[in-house]
């Protein structure tokens, strides 16, 4: 049994290592390898990662030294939201992840995390991204979120939330013109999501006594 453990482990070692090679470039590919394996052992989700190499190789197909930076830059995002979301679920950390690929920060994920009531991150923080990368500003993205959240916004209304937001401002080529009108469109569907939902104090306090509301995502 032990034996069969270690050579299923072994095997799934193999696996990860071959979805990182980086053809005719063994130097890139013990690189990504190497950053995988560190990753894993840091006790993060490496999926990110692979998938990043993965598109890169088989559909951008970028010169190899950009691909092992973006590798490095990943793990970086990762580790900065697992620090900043303790406690997180792998999820929650690749959420954060991409917040911070989208322009987010430490205090905006912090922000998220202290607005969660002990419920999972995952839909805040691909809202908040996807907010950011409309060219809302990231202090207004975050302060939206978080309050929203607080009042007692669900998953799904978040998320129509960034979609409107993203709908408004589809066409908008220009990044100053969509900068501005991503906020202004943000504002307006905020205000009317605000109009249905409960005071901020109200939504908190029947989140944290809720027996079905998790401590811990």
């Amino acid at each position: 049994m032990a034996f069969a453990l270690v050579a299923s482990f072994g095997g799934a070692r193999l696996v990860r290592a071959q979805e990182t090679l980086v053809p005719g470039d063994r130097d890139a590919s013990a690189q990504l390898a190497k950053i995988v394996e560190t990753t894993r052992e840091n006790g993060l989700p490496v999926d990110p990662i692979v998938a990043k190499v993965q598109y890169a190789v088989r559909v951008a197909h970028a010169e190899p030294s950009r691909i092992v930076a973006s590798a490095r830059a990943i793990a970086s995002r990762l580790a900065i939201a697992r620090d900043a979301l303790a406690p997180a679920s792998p999820i929650d950390i690749m959420a954060g992840a991409d917040a911070l690929g989208a322009g987010a920060n430490k205090d905006a994920l912090r922000a998220v995390r202290g607005a969660s009531g002990g419920k999972p991150m995952a839909t805040p923080l691909g809202v908040l991204a996807q907010l950011l990368e409309t060219q809302v500003p990231v202090d207004r993205a975050t302060e939206i979120v978080t309050n929203l959240m607080r009042r007692g916004a669900t998953a799904d209304q978040l998320v129509a939330l960034g979609n409107n937001v993203n709908d408004d401002v589809r066409g908008v080529s220009d990044d100053g013109k969509r900068g501005a009108a991503a906020l202004a469109a943000l504002d307006a569907r905020a205000r009317f999501l605000s109009g249905v939902l409960a005071p901020a104090g109200r939504a908190m306090s029947a989140t944290l006594s809720s027996p079905q509301a998790p401590k811990k995502p």
